[in-house]
Formats: structure tokens, C-alpha cells, sequence
């Protein structure tokens, strides 16, 4: 009886086609990413994986969304109006550090990915002509409930997510509440499954029909997010398999949409029609490319150096991201009669799309709508970030008790003891997440600085070295083995090392120990250069100001020194040394009313300055 059955089923493609872009997916995307752990670490593969494919597959539906002149006409207020508040929002949150636009962005992102494989699942149930309501509401809980567990059972998933929530500041549960929680998902979740399956034997013992490819993509995606996030323990990889089968699965329906669109209606675009009217292979590889090309601006953050520039793209793949999940909550309704006309669905109650009235009321509406969506959230969660923070030391304490087997878990609660002054706790936390994983670079370098703070510049030097060996472009590691380097005296291998880090990132700190050991070997040219670097890049840390004017004092260019002594004293009025060396300047320019001044000054600040006094005394 089955055979017969299988026959009679209706695809979204075809058979073979159904089970390369949708059902056997998530074999493919495991068979392909797995054994490239062998060559390469799990960050560079998802790096390039997730650039290309999850950016990439923004684009089909931005181009079916201003492509299909029907839809842009139903809803042109949003597509107008969305893209300036989401780009302003994400912009503002970005430059500001506002956390709770990622906490948004990642409880989106899991909720997008369950719902496209819900409407997968409702498709090809529509498309064997079953509209049972029980079936979408089991189809729908199952789903929800699946990829709830799974994520809250993924000791990386799920501490992302609760690192998130430390960094917004809201508050934990406790641990008790915790684990209660996660038990009782999971018993719901199982018993979700039980009335599953149980409608399937009620459907097939009473003849109901069944449809065998939505059963399948069932149980090869629920395969997938289990094996990858959770069984493996390597969420990286896990992550990036899963979402290259999400992006393929994608790729493919918009296709099939978008095809469908051009050959039956007359309201798509020029764009649409020259990708989507013909299945011949050059236009379907030109498709793919073109997608890919898109996805290609993420990679340009693995390639920059200046961290504006990285936020700069960051701003834009947010942007790109929010954009494609809200757009998708709207274009892809099943129930509207033309949706299902372009994916091949009979026998459905549709509705028909509306187009939206013109007038100018409808953007103001709409502007609202979109700073309800998406800054209001963003703002509410900012203040918790900023005004209400739960305690952080609570909240790491908790983490460990969730997740003692995760390295991560103990370098993020080492890094805190570190930062309130307990660092005999704070090596234990780092030692615990390199017993763990030895692997876990971070924990190398940040043992590495409790031990240079320590003036064990031997281990320090031997754990920066294998936090770079792990991490090869590693720049707070190139930093501070530099530093290590220039305490034992070897200078040429201190200058190679910050030279190393700021190639690969124009980070501050390395600037500014490139300045110095320049100027340990007389490069005063070469070290006033470093220190403008540093200055440019963080222009409020007093230091990089005044290891500028040393370095200009040193060269000759008192002038030019003077501001940046006077810049040093006005970020940090107590900086003693600035205001000696600013004297300095002065009277080397002649302008002895002035030094006498400036170290009268210091004195009144610190009477007891020795050097302060006798230079005075010599004026």
C-alpha cells in the first residue's frame, strides 16, 4: 500500500529534486563541513560558510519583495519605511554598544529558522491537498517545542543566549529554576512527539492520506538541529551545517516562487524575469553567483583592519539580517491565493492580496509601527543595560553551576575575578577551561596576563604562544607577547610582534607598544607615527597623548609636543608626569613664565614632588 502512496505524492520540485534541496539537505551540508575540520578550525569554515550562504539568501527575497510589483504595491509603506528606522536603529545600537540589539537579533534569528521549516512542512501539506487544522497546530507545536529544547539543551547554544541576557543586564533565573524549566520541556516536548505520531497512525489507519515528504523533512531537519547542536559539541560547525541547509532550502523555494511568478503573471519586474524565466543552467549558476556576491560583503570583516570600517559592515549585515526576517513574517502567507497559484497549491481557501491606499497617512502609520518593532526594544533593553543591570558576578557564578563542562562558561567567570582583583580564583577558572578544552585560546591568553602581572613572563610567554598558535592572527595575544618580549629586552621581536597585531587590526594598545619600543631603540620618527596611530584610534586614553609628547619631545618638536602634554593633563588632571614634561617643553621654548606655572601647579596638587621643586628652583 505504500508504494502506491509514495507515487501519488506531490513535490514542491520533483522527487529527486525535493530530496537534494529539502529533505536530504541536512545529510549533504554534515557530509560536506564535517571532514573540512580536518584542514581547516571550525571558525574559519563557518566563517566563509555562513558569509556566503546566510548573507547570500537575503537576496532572493529582497528581490522578490521590490521585484514583484503586486506585493511591492500591497505593502510598499513597510518596504519603503523599514529599511531607513532598521539602519538607523541597528547604526545607533551598533556605535553605541547597545547589547540588546544582538539578544533581538538572536531570539529572532531562532524563531525564523523554525518558522521556515514549519512552512515547508505546511506546503507540502497543501500540496497533497491536506488542510486538517489539527495537523498545522501539531506540525507548528512539535516544531516550536523541537527547537526550543534543542537550543536550551545545547550547553553553547544555550549559553549564548544567557551571555546575551548577562550583557543587557536582565535578571536570571536561579540554577533550580533553571534545570526545573529544561525538565519540564522536555517532557513536554516528548509528549508533543507522542500526539504527533499519534495523529499520523489516526491518519493513515483511517485513510486519510499522509504526506511522506513533509514527515521526512520533519525528521531529517529535527535529525539535523539535535546532531549539529547538540551531540557534536561543536556548535560552530553545527551552526554553520544548519544554516547552509536553512539557505539552500531557501534558495530553492524562492525560486520555485519566483519562477512560477514570471511564467504565470505579468507583475514581475525586468530583474525578476531575467533570473528567474528560464531553468537553463548559465542563468541558474548566475542566480546562485549573484546571491553569493551579495553574501560577499560579510567576508570584508575578515579582512579589514580598522575597526570602523568592521562596524561599518557589521551595520549593513544586521541591517540585511533584520530585514530579511521581518520581510519574510509578511511576503510568504500561504493563505493568500496568489502564494499558492506560485507554488503549484489546488484545491486551498485563499485570500487575495489588497493594495494599500496612497495616502501619506499610511508611512506616518507605518514609521510608528517600525519604531514600535524594532527600537522600542532595542531602547527598553538599554535601560536595563545602562540603569537596572543585574548583578554580573551573580550571573557568571550561575553560568558555571549551568554549564560546568563549558570551557567558556569559566574564562568568561575567570575574566570577571580577574577584573575585581581576586587572581588566584581567576587562574583556577582559566586552568578549569583549558582542562577542559585546551583548545580554548582565550583562556591561554588571559592566563597569560595574570601571569606577565605576576612577572612570570616565562609561562606567560608560553601561553600567549599557544594562544597564537591556535588563533595565528590573534591580536590581543601578538599584543601582549610583545610586551613580554620587551621586558626581556629583546626589542626587534617586540617591534615584529605589534606590527604583527596592528597589520591584522588597528587595535590601540598595540599602536601604542609599537610607539614604545621604537622609541627603546631610538626610532622617535617611527614611534611618534605609532602613537598618533594609537591616538587616532582611542583619542581619550591619556597615555597614548603622552607618549606622543615623549616621543615628540625626544625628536626635537617641542612645539608639537606641548599640545600633547596639555591634551594628557586635561583627560587626566593628577597625570604628575605630564606636567613635568610639559614644563619641560615650555622652558625649552623659552616660555619660562608658563613652566613655572604648570609645575607650581603639580605642587599644589603634590607638595612633596621632588622633581617638581628642583626643576622650579632652576627657573
Amino acid at each position: 500500500m505504500t508504494l502506491p502512496a509514495a507515487r501519488r505524492q506531490q513535490w514542491i520540485i520533483s522527487p529527486a529534486g525535493d530530496l537534494f534541496f529539502f529533505i536530504g539537505t541536512p545529510f549533504l551540508c554534515l557530509i560536506a563541513l564535517l571532514p573540512l575540520r580536518s584542514f581547516f578550525d571550525s571558525q574559519s569554515i563557518a566563517f566563509y560558510a555562513l558569509a556566503l550562504f546566510a548573507t547570500g539568501h537575503h537576496l532572493p527575497g529582497f528581490m522578490r519583495a521590490y521585484g514583484d510589483r503586486d506585493l511591492f504595491a500591497t505593502f510598499k509603506e513597510k518596504f519603503a519605511v523599514a529599511p531607513l528606522i532598521v539602519l538607523a536603529v541597528v547604526a545607533y545600537a551598533q556605535f553605541h554598544t547597545l547589547h540588546g540589539l544582538f539578544m533581538m537579533v538572536l531570539l529572532w534569528e531562532i524563531w525564523h529558522l523554525f518558522m521556515q521549516h514549519y512552512g515547508i512542512m505546511r506546503i507540502y501539506d497543501a500540496k497533497n491537498r491536506i488542510f486538517s487544522r489539527l495537523d498545522a497546530r501539531l506540525d507548528w507545536l512539535l516544531s516550536a517545542c523541537a527547537f526550543t529544547a534543542v537550543v536550551v539543551y545545547s550547553p553553547e547554544y544555550f549559553h549564548r543566549i544567557l551571555d546575551h541576557n548577562q550583557k543587557v543586564g536582565l535578571p536570571f533565573l536561579s540554577v533550580a529554576q533553571t534545570q526545573a524549566f529544561k525538565q519540564a520541556l522536555l517532557y513536554f516536548t516528548l509528549g508533543v512527539g507522542a500526539a504527533y505520531a499519534g495523529n499520523l497512525f489516526r491518519r493513515w489507519r483511517t485513510g486519510q492520506g499522509l504526506s511522506l515528504p513533509k514527515v521526512a523533512v520533519m525528521a531529517t531537519t529535527l535529525f539535523l538541529i539535535y546532531y549539529a547542536w547538540v551531540y557534536i559539541g561543536d556548535l560552530v560547525i553545527g551552526y554553520a551545517a544548519f544554516a547552509v541547509f536553512h539557505d539552500i532550502q531557501y534558495f530553492a523555494i524562492v525560486w520555485v516562487y519566483n519562477h512560477n511568478l514570471v511564467k504565470k503573471q505579468a507583475g514581475a519586474t525586468p530583474l525578476l524575469k531575467a533570473f528567474f524565466s528560464t531553468r537553463s543552467l548559465p542563468i541558474l549558476a548566475l542566480y546562485v553567483l549573484v546571491c553569493f556576491a551579495y553574501g560577499s560583503i560579510n567576508m570584508l570583516e575578515g579582512f579589514l583592519s580598522s575597526g570602523r570600517a568592521i562596524q561599518l559592515v557589521e551595520v549593513f549585515v544586521i541591517t540585511s539580517t533584520l530585514l530579511h526576517y521581518y520581510f519574510d513574517g509578511f511576503i510568504w502567507k500561504l493563505r493568500e491565493r496568489k502564494h499558492q497559484l506560485n507554488l503549484g497549491i489546488e484545491g486551498g481557501a485563499g485570500i487575495e492580496l489588497r493594495s494599500a491606499g496612497r495616502s501619506w497617512t499610511g508611512y506616518v502609520r507605518e514609521t510608528g509601527r517600525q519604531l514600535l518593532y524594532f527600537a522600542a526594544p532595542v531602547l527598553a533593553l538599554a535601560l536595563f543595560q545602562f540603569y537596572w543591570p543585574a548583578g554580573e558576578a551573580e550571573a557568571r557564578e550561575k553560568m558555571v553551576q549551568l554549564f560546568p563542562e563549558l570551557p567558556d562558561a569559566h574564562n568568561n567567570l575567570g575574566v570577571l575575578l580577574a577584573r575585581q582583583g581576586n587572581l588566584a580564583e581567576a587562574m583556577d577558572e582559566y586552568q578549569r577551561a583549558l582542562s577542559l578544552d585546551p583548545r580554548t585560546y582565550e583562556a591561554h591568553k588571559n592566563a597569560g596576563v595574570l601571569y606577565a602581572q605576576q612577572g612570570d613572563l616565562e609561562a606567560a610567554h608560553r601561553h600567549y604562544q599557544q594562544a597564537i598558535e591556535l588563533k595565528p592572527r590573534y591580536v590581543e595575544a601578538l599584543n601582549a607577547q610583545g610586551l613580554v618580549l620587551m621586558e626581556r629586552g629583546q626589542l626587534d621581536s617586540a617591534e615584529a610582534r605589534f606590527r604583527e597585531a596592528v597589520a591584522e587590526f588597528e587595535y590601540a594598545p598595540a599602536y601604542n607598544n609599537l610607539g614604545g619600543a621604537c622609541m627603546q631603540q631610538g626610532k622617535y620618527l617611527e614611534a611618534i607615527q605609532a602613537y598618533r596611530q594609537a591616538v587616532a584610534l582611542d583619542d581619550r586614553d591619556p597615555r597614548h597623548h603622552f607618549n606622543l609628547g615623549l616621543a615628540l619631545q625626544k625628536a626635537g618638536q617641542e612645539v608639537q609636543a606641548i599640545p600633547a602634554f596639555e591634551r594628557t593633563i586635561a583627560l587626566e588632571p593628577r597625570y604628575a608626569k605630564a606636567y613635568l614634561s610639559l614644563a619641560i617643553s615650555y622652558q625649552r621654548e623659552g616660555r619660562r613664565d608658563q613652566a613655572r606655572q604648570v609645575l607650581q601647579q603639580l605642587l599644589a596638587m603634590e607638595p612633596d614632588n621632588a622633581a617638581a621643586a628642583q626643576l622650579l628652583g632652576r627657573l
